[in-house]
């Protein structure tokens, strides 16, 4: 599955309009900004609304009302709009401006714990909040990150993209979902095994190694690649999770590893669905917690 953004938010204005602006304006007043872009694509985009919409009420299962559930729906595309601005000038985040775009950070003891085993680190979180600010985040604490990504079709995003992770020592590493050649992993083996930092996005089904687990009461397939990583290297699993919070400003959480040991008196799938049923109640608790950020624009569950 390709990821799927808004289908109005072309190139024109991801790289230019959102770049424009996010220069023009001081961050502290962006927010009316963003309101009104995401307001406006709110609008205009109806499809897109429904899906989004739809993906809210499954996160509620029928717990919130449906001014609540609009009210989310909105909101998301707002703070989408607030992204983009922030990724557009995330070049200028440095550890002595930090302060103006993170509120806190907590859990960097399970950094340190992991990173002392020797075995690298896998982070893995969903597409919520700002998954690239975690990059940045990680990068400043002096751990060597390499990113699983999919490649970009279009070549002037994916060169930004480079561009701003480069220039944080940040590695990119590739990952074609119709190329069964396995370069990405032993890439990312080989980062482990140098003691290395692999993050990933966990929530999307991008290739075909998947199983099929409750999440918010629904069977849904998720991709199993962070388990099978982790099985093959020892390294321990880090759900991370950076969220805007009510300040406009972003709150960087590491949480408890999720074990993918392997015990002699399990099977490989039993430890995989034990390993993968914790981290996705990881997932929800934050999904639940911040509904609108998290950027899927398009059907998750899908009929």
């Amino acid at each position: 599955m390709k990821r799927k953004y808004p289908r109005a938010f072309n190139r024109f204005i991801y790289l230019f309009l959102f770049q424009f602006f996010s220069t023009l304006l001081p961050r502290s007043i962006q927010k009316f900004f963003s309101v009104i872009v995401g307001d406006l694509f709110y609008l205009l985009m109806p499809k897109t609304r429904g899906a989004v919409r739809k993906n809210v009420e499954g996160v509620s299962r029928g717990r919130w009302s449906k001014e609540k559930i609009e009210f989310i729906t909105r909101k998301t595309f707002q703070n989408y709009g607030q992204y983009l601005l922030d990724y557009m000038v995330m070049h200028r985040l440095q550890p002595s401006n930090k302060h103006q775009w993170v509120e806190e950070e907590v859990g960097d003891h399970y950094m340190i714990e992991a990173l002392q085993r020797g075995k690298g680190v896998i982070c893995v979180t969903p597409h919520l909040g700002n998954w690239e600010m975690g990059g940045l985040l990680f990068s400043f604490r002096g751990g060597k990150l390499n990113v699983l990504t999919l490649d970009e079709p279009d070549q002037d995003t994916k060169s930004f993209r480079e561009e701003m992770r480069r220039r944080r020592g940040i590695r990119n590493i590739y990952i074609d979902p119709k190329d069964p050649s396995p370069m990405a992993a032993i890439d990312a083996v080989r980062a482990l095994k140098e003691n290395q930092i692999v993050a990933m996005l966990g929530d999307r089904v991008e290739t075909q190694k998947t199983m099929v687990f409750e999440f918010f009461g629904r069977k849904t397939p998720f991709p199993i690649g962070v388990a099978i990583l982790a099985l093959a290297t020892g390294a321990p699993v880090l759900p991370v999770f950076v969220v805007m919070e009510n300040s406009r400003k972003y709150k960087g959480i590491i949480e408890a590893p999720v074990s993918f040991e392997d015990n002699s008196r399990e099977d490989r799938e039993t430890i995989i669905r034990k390993g993968m049923t914790e981290l996705i109640k990881k997932f929800e608790t934050y999904i639940e917690k911040y509904p609108d950020q998290w950027y899927n624009f398009f059907s998750y569950w899908k009929p």
